[in-house]
């Protein structure tokens, strides 16, 4: 039995919610009994509480402030059980009539169906994915740093799984996920800028990117639309710009074009750093098409440094952001790289901007004035439709 399905069966034994007219007056004075001197008295109203269920969790969260200490303690120990209750009664609802509207109070709810559609398969991902991890992503809505870690001690037992298979020469990266409820987790928890704005680690998520497992998630006879639509939610918003590289990679390797509105919106967004930028323009060796070489032109004036790096021949290479913009379009072109004097022998396949180095300066001057030339020449520039001749003014006749 699988973790939504034990939480939906625990949902099941819940009571009903009392009345409402009769509910806080009762819950009150349940919450008052968990402080009684009577020790029967006291797990009573614990056991009643418990088993009005969800109705029950707004009275325990205000009992946790009780002057009382030993009402705060009760109420602090009680609440986690009263609240999967009610979480699972609100899963039970989202999941009885996927045409219905989902129901309030599900952390991350809104966000989710945002980015994948609301659909039945939506939704069962969302519940699988809540079932396993509900602590991090309602953290996420009340205390992000606090999800922040829980997610960094996500990504660091996946690594420790990879290191321990490692260490007995297994070497596999597909192990990494027990579930598809834990890819959506990585993927939505990864795109939500409050929590990732309290982590910056990269060396341990990254260990999710290196198997197969997202790809075959995304792509292929076992593809989720939902998880698709997930997966270039995170593509937008992952704030590290290696991570959303490599991201690309797997787009292109999957040959997910819906990846290619994200990687233009990327690269017409203002403020964003040369890095990043220089990132994202090497997805378009594989998603775009020629249509796409003029959107780089503003890059090939920008002379910033990327890198300098040295790939074991001698020779160092340093690396501009408009010699990434040439190179892209060099082969949205179909023109061949080394004609303009780049080094194809790194096995890079381009997919990186540490590719597009050159030697030295006269090397690089040399290749962006013959791409100026070939591009002058052979490129047209795009078609605008004239301007269509406005109609004339209807004439209003003078009034008498």
């Amino acid at each position: 039995m699988n973790a939504l399905a034990v939480i939906l069966l625990a949902a099941a034994v819940g009571a009903p919610t009392p009345p409402a007219s009769a509910a806080n007056a009762r819950l009150a004075e349940l919450v008052s009994r968990l402080g009684d001197k009577s020790y029967r008295a006291r797990e009573g109203a614990a056991r009643k509480l418990l088993h009005l269920g969800s109705a029950s969790v707004a009275a325990l969260t205000e009992g946790t402030k009780n002057a009382d200490p030993e009402v705060s303690e009760r109420c602090r120990q009680l609440l986690p059980q009263a609240a999967a209750i009610d979480r699972n009664e609100k899963l039970q609802t989202l999941l009885k009539d996927p045409s219905a509207a989902p129901p309030n109070g599900l952390a991350g709810l809104e966000r989710f169906l945002k980015a994948t559609g609301d659909n039945k398969e939506a939704r069962e991902l969302y519940a699988e994915m809540l079932a396993l991890h509900h602590r991090t992503i309602e953290a996420a809505e009340s205390n992000p740093r606090e999800a922040a870690e829980q997610y960094r001690q996500f990504c660091d037992d996946a690594y420790n799984r990879w290191q321990a298979g490692a260490r007995v020469g297994r070497y596999s990266y597909d192990n990494m996920f027990n579930s598809k409820g834990e890819i959506a987790f990585f993927l939505f928890v990864s795109a939500d800028t409050r929590v990732r704005k309290n982590n910056t680690d990269i060396n341990r998520s990254s260990i999710f990117l290196n198997g197969t497992q997202i790809t075959s998630a995304i792509s292929g006879k076992d593809a989720n639309l939902p998880m698709r639509k997930l997966f270039l939610d995170w593509l937008e918003h992952e704030p590290q710009t290696y991570m959303q590289q490599r991201g690309f990679q797997l787009a292109a390797q999957a040959n997910i074009k819906e990846a290619l509105p994200v990687v233009v919106r990327l690269l017409e967004k203002p403020g964003r750093d040369t890095y990043g930028q220089a990132q994202v323009m090497t997805a378009l060796v594989k998603l775009g098409t020629k249509e796409h070489i003029k959107m780089l032109d503003p890059y090939l004036s920008d002379s910033s440094d990327l890198t300098t790096i040295n790939f074991g021949n001698g020779q160092m290479l340093k690396v501009q952001v408009r010699d990434v913009a040439m190179g892209v379009q060099l082969q949205l072109a179909g023109e061949k790289m080394t004609d303009y004097g780049f080094d194809n022998r790194f096995g890079g396949g381009w997919a990186s901007y540490h590719y597009y180095g050159f030697v030295d300066d006269k090397s690089r001057d040399d290749a962006h004035a013959k791409w100026k030339e070939w591009s002058k020449k052979n490129l047209k520039a795009p078609e605008t439709k004239p301007a269509e001749p406005k109609s004339p003014e209807p004439k209003v006749p003078d009034k008498e």
